[in-house]
């Protein structure tokens, strides 16, 4: 099946690994080698024992010798998040805190999840404040959440109610003893896209205020 100048890569493919996919000890089942590149090249393809996820490995020849060595491939996930420009502009912080935690959802990492959600939705919401409270900065920065929410959002009844609603939920997955049972994180991811949505919409708001002035 396969030629002999591919046999050292099916020897070194066929060896007990850590499959990248499921992080299980096992022993790949060997698909097909393909050279190409005039044969500089091999892909092995294989997969998984446990999980049944293919496996891809690349091995090239070394100059000057019939050795191939592998190089190493990198399965790490990435995660890209389509939000609204303004939000980006206003909340840096926000934005890196949310990428980090909907990566750390895309790896099960379900206990820093609510945790993640919490200090985004907290960045955000500080950060607004602060935008629209000038010379509040430190002031804003130092408070903690719940204050900075009742002082600042409270003459806007949908804005201070989604930010409690975040604060309160998020609070859950942050401290020692959950209080509010009947929810649950889809109920925090979907506070939060509100939350995203309704601030972008005061940011443009504010925006189209400031032009026709």
């Amino acid at each position: 099946m396969f030629p002999d100048n591919e046999s050292f890569i099916k020897r070194t493919v066929n060896r007990s690994m850590v499959c990248p996919h499921c992080s299980e000890k096992m022993t790949p089942t060997l698909l097909s080698i393909t050279p190409y590149n005039d044969n500089q090249k091999y892909v092995a393809t294989l997969y998984c024992s446990d999980c049944k996820y293919p496996i891809v490995k690349l091995f090239a020849k070394v100059w000057f010798s019939d050795n191939v060595n592998e190089i190493t491939l990198e399965y790490n996930k990435s995660i890209v998040v389509d939000l609204p420009k303004n939000i980006e502009k206003l909340s840096p912080d926000f934005v890196t805190n949310y990428q980090q935690t909907l990566l750390a959802k895309e790896y099960e990492l379900t206990e820093l999840v609510g945790m993640g959600y919490r200090k985004s939705a907290e960045s955000l919401i500080k950060d607004f404040v602060i935008k629209t409270n000038r010379g509040e900065t430190d002031k804003v920065s130092k408070m903690l959440l719940k204050p900075v929410i009742e002082e600042y959002l409270k003459d806007n009844d949908k804005l201070y109610t989604m930010s409690l609603a975040c604060a309160y939920l998020g609070n859950d997955y942050s401290h020692y003893e959950r209080r509010n049972l009947d929810k649950d994180i889809q109920d925090l991811e979907r506070f939060i896209a509100v939350l995203i949505s309704y601030i972008s919409y005061e940011l443009t708001l504010h925006e189209a205020n400031d032009f026709i002035q």
